[in-house]
């Protein structure tokens, strides 16, 4: 091909086995990043609640953000991981990256506080759903890998 014909061709994605390793690994540093740090905003607002108050009573209802942003990050991490590296396995890692967060805030400190309580619906929500997201994507991933005979 000459370089008037590799000029005439559409632009096409670079496929993911051309890339170079420094970048597979920066991209994965980058998604094990995204995970932890999405893990502590979610565990932070799991108590966000729009509260009212009518014939002196006070009202609360939980708003559940951080379950929405758990399911889809977490399914948009571990695409976003096997784009990068290729690998489905990688997706173990942003996991474990999300996990050990949330696994930490849900224990008490040694002063006794708890961001993740047992009485906090969206919280125990979003540590289920957003472990669920990651296992479904992987599985997703390795259905959607797996070649069919022609």
């Amino acid at each position: 091909m000459t370089t008037m014909e590799k000029m005439a061709s559409p632009v096409t994605a670079e496929p993911v086995g051309s890339r170079g390793a420094w970048v597979r690994w920066a991209g994965m540093v980058i998604v094990v990043v995204l995970a932890a740090v999405s893990a502590i905003w979610e565990a932070f607002l799991t108590p966000l609640a729009w509260q009212w108050s009518s014939g002196g009573q006070a009202h609360f209802v939980r708003l559940p953000v951080a379950l929405v942003l758990a399911v889809v990050g977490n399914a948009g991490l571990a695409w976003l991981t096997h784009r990068v590296t290729g690998k489905v396995l990688a997706v173990l890692a942003p996991f474990a990256a999300w996990v050990v967060p949330m696994l930490v805030a849900a224990g008490r400190t040694s002063e006794g506080d708890l961001v993740l309580t047992s009485d906090n619906w969206v919280g125990l929500a979003t540590m289920f759903a957003g472990a669920l997201s990651f296992a479904v994507a992987a599985y997703w991933l390795v259905i959607r890998s797996i070649r069919r005979p022609a």
